[in-house]
């Protein structure tokens, strides 16, 4: 009995989608528009929060020793350095060690390599790299450090203060979050009117034969069936043109984006087949909640006339 009543509420809801085409695609196309700019913005938080994360990862402070200064004393400062609960990690570049990984990384330069060739003696400085382990330490650190005793041995500091461009990053990211979901707000609302609307037309052209069903005595769930399970159709459709969608636009800009994050574990399209699954069911669950809900209203309404 279930299954012959769930064939005959199919079988309605199948109906009521070819009898109303055009309306049934507009409100697929909203709902696709909802779905997709919602899908964006959660895409494009996904790459600030990436972004910034390897931002953070590149910021160190370069520590430059004045010429002569004895290594005991440099690796005084680096212990020194090490025994701060803000710090990382700290790496030793002696002047020697920075001059062949210089002559190394610009090997293909002639130019460079007959200019190296030509000294008489390194002009290099002994380096100390300091990572912290959040970019907000980097004042304290180098603060303790101007206060010791090591102070005195210390020719520079090259510290780009990077937190300005997390900010920029962050502060982009929050502009387009904020941006993106007032417009998916305005699309949510459009999609509940529509399919509202559009149950709502349905059971108008139907209401001959849903009053006869109330006179034999058909129950409101067998009544309610037909255009639930229609509008449930309508978000599947959207759910599985948008997951199309998402994939052809993660595909177009994907190299662009690795190329931004070359040298880094981040691949978009890599995350996004990973993903995939949950990013449909996502998708499958808010386009159902979405018509359901819409059509619920749309009924019930009906049903107390």
């Amino acid at each position: 009995m279930i299954f012959v009543s769930f064939y005959r509420a199919s079988t309605f809801a199948l109906q009521n989608f070819w009898r109303n085409l055009w309306l049934s695609l507009v409100t697929i196309l909203i709902l696709t528009l909802t779905l997709y700019s919602i899908s964006i913005v959660l895409t494009l938080n996904y790459v600030t929060d990436q972004a910034i994360r390897i931002v953070k990862e590149k910021v160190d402070v370069d520590i430059f020793f004045d010429l002569g200064v004895p290594e005991k004393q440099i690796i005084e400062a680096q212990t020194f350095l090490k025994n701060m609960s803000e710090v990382k990690e700290v790496q030793y570049i002696s002047a020697d060690q920075a001059l062949e990984n210089f002559r190394t990384e610009h090997a293909d330069d002639a130019d460079i390599q007959a200019a190296l060739a030509e000294l008489d003696e390194n002009p290099l400085q002994d380096s100390l790299i300091v990572k912290a382990h959040q970019v907000e330490s980097y004042t304290t650190i180098l603060s303790r450090l101007d206060q010791s005793e090591f102070a005195e041995i210390i020719e520079s500091k090259d510290f780009d203060d990077s937190q300005e461009v997390i900010d920029t990053i962050s502060s982009a990211s929050n502009t387009i979050t904020r941006a993106g979901y007032v417009l998916s707000g305005i699309f949510i609302f459009i999609a509940v009117v529509v399919v509202f609307n559009t149950v709502r037309l349905a059971i108008y052209a139907q209401s001959k034969e849903i009053g006869i069903m109330r006179l034999v005595g058909a129950t409101n769930w067998f009544i309610r069936s037909p255009f639930l399970l229609e509008a449930i159709l309508y978000g599947c459709i959207a759910a599985l043109i948008v997951l199309g969608l998402l994939f052809f636009s993660v595909q177009t800009a994907a190299p662009y984006l690795n190329n931004f994050f070359a040298g880094y574990e981040f691949d978009l399209m890599a995350f996004f087949r990973a993903q995939y699954l949950t990013v449909f069911l996502a998708e499958l669950a808010i386009a159902v909640l979405l018509s359901i809900v819409s059509s619920m209203i749309a009924i019930g309404r009906y049903l107390r006339a």
